[in-house]
Formats: structure tokens, sequence, C-alpha cells
């Protein structure tokens, strides 16, 4: 066979079909699989991340929002409030009034911190002229201080935010349920109700003014963090890094693509 012949019967092979058959032959060995199954795993969990804290992201923007609405509202008798919201997550955050007498016994909640000053908070059940009774987190002291004189007996008008009770959750310490508990985790108002006498109502007041005024060292209890919090970040990181991993893919390809090109050129 003469040069031109060769020439010729080299023009007239398809190159099209071998440069598709080396890409599907490439792309579809063990190796390349792995990696197209790997990233599509990868890319497909960090966009769920993402997802989930962009979720995070708006339901904190919508607390933020309830708290704010809540909290200018007009100062009302709880039993008001209770009476349109009988739900206690509707009827969380508003601020009321509440009038009673302090009765037994008065809690240390404990494992506080507070504005940077660990401590504990002061928790009694006030008894309402309804007779029913709602429990009442007086403030916060810092461990050096000692607590506050018994007020049993003592008539007194709190104002102050609606809180719901507390629960625990995994791996956090049980509240004893015991006649003569005094140091709680936590404000969970299904466990002081065995300890306290009377109905307690299922929300409790943080307070933040009383009359007469109470012990002048105790300190009202923070307000509750209103900020967007790290969830939008975290939301741009995960797709980042989604668009990372899928660079990362391509570059990958192309290596092996070109790899594969190298090979099958002839000696």
């Amino acid at each position: 066979m003469t040069c031109s012949e060769t020439s010729a019967t080299a023009r007239t092979v398809p190159s099209h079909w071998i440069t598709w058959s080396l890409v599907l032959r490439t792309l579809a060995s063990p190796r390349m699989i792995a990696l197209h199954l790997g990233t599509i795993a990868l890319v497909a969990i960090m966009l769920s991340l993402a997802n989930w804290q962009w979720t995070r992201y708006n339901d904190r923007l919508d607390f933020n929002d309830r708290v704010r609405a809540r909290a200018a509202e007009a100062i009302q008798p709880l039993e008001n409030v209770l009476a349109v919201h009988p739900q206690p997550t509707d009827a969380q955050w508003y601020t009321v009034s509440a009038t009673g007498t302090y009765g037994k016994p008065t809690f240390q909640l404990v494992n506080v911190s507070q504005n940077g000053a660990a401590g504990y908070d002061v928790v009694t059940p006030l008894i309402l002229e309804s007779g029913r009774v709602v429990v009442v987190n007086r403030g916060f002291l810092p461990l050096s201080e000692s607590m506050p004189r018994d007020i049993a007996g003592s008539r007194a008008t709190v104002i102050g935010r609606v809180r719901v009770s507390d629960s625990r959750q995994f791996g956090e310490i049980d509240n004893s349920r015991q006649a003569d508990l005094v140091e709680i985790q936590r404000i969970d108002l299904t466990i002081l109700d065995d300890v306290i006498a009377g109905d307690v109502i299922d929300v409790s007041i943080d307070a933040l003014e009383s009359s007469p005024t109470d012990d002048p060292r105790l300190a009202p209890v923070a307000e509750p963090t209103l900020s967007s919090g790290p969830h939008l970040s975290y939301t741009v990181q995960w797709i980042m890094f989604s668009v990372c991993a899928l660079a990362a893919w391509a570059l990958l390809v192309r290596r092996a693509l070109r790899q594969a090109g190298d090979s099958a050129q002839p000696e």
C-alpha cells in the first residue's frame, strides 16, 4: 500500500466515533463510576446541610420577629393572655402582670451563667388571686451571693415575660422527684407541680419588675438573644463546598480523559 493509499484510509476512519468511544469507556470505568457516585453523594449531603441551615436561619428570623412583636404588646394580666392564648407556646414572650402571694418552696435554678458570671436563678411560686399558682423566676444571683430571705406569705405584683416549661434534653441531669427538692436543673413545670401545692399553671414568668421591690441583689433574667446566628454563613459555606466538590470532579474527569487520550495515541 502506497503512502497516498494509507493517508486515504486514515481519512475514512470515523474519528468522532473513536473519540466518543474513548470518552465513554473512560467515564464508565469502575474507578470513574466510583468517583461519579461519590461526588453525587457528597454534593447531595452538602446541599441537604445547606438547606437545613437555611431553614434554621429562617426559623431564627421568625423567632426574632415573634419575640419582638409580642414584647411590643401592652402589658396585660397573665390570666387575660392565657385566656386568649391557651397554648403555652402561643403565650410565650408576652409581657404580663401577675398579683398574688408568694408561697413555698423557693428553688435554686443551678448551672446558670449571665453576663459572663456563673450563678443561679431564684425561683418561687406565686399564688394568684384565682387560687392558681404561677412559678416566677425572680432573677439571677452570682455564686458568691447567698439565697435571698424567705418571702413566703408576702404579697407582690410581678411584671415579666411568659415562658414555657423547660424539658430535659438528652444527656442533661434530671431533676429529682422528691418532696424536699431545692436545687433544680431547669424550670420543668411538670416536675415542680409535684412539689408545689396547688394548681400550677403550665407557663412561668421571668420577672422584670416587682412591687414591692424584690431583693436588690437580684438581676433580671437576661433577654433572649435576637440574632440571626451563624446559619446564613453556614448555608453559603455548604454551597461553596458543593461547588468545590463539583470542580474537583471536573478536574479529575478531565485528567482521566487526557491520560486516556495520551495512551490511545499510536507510537
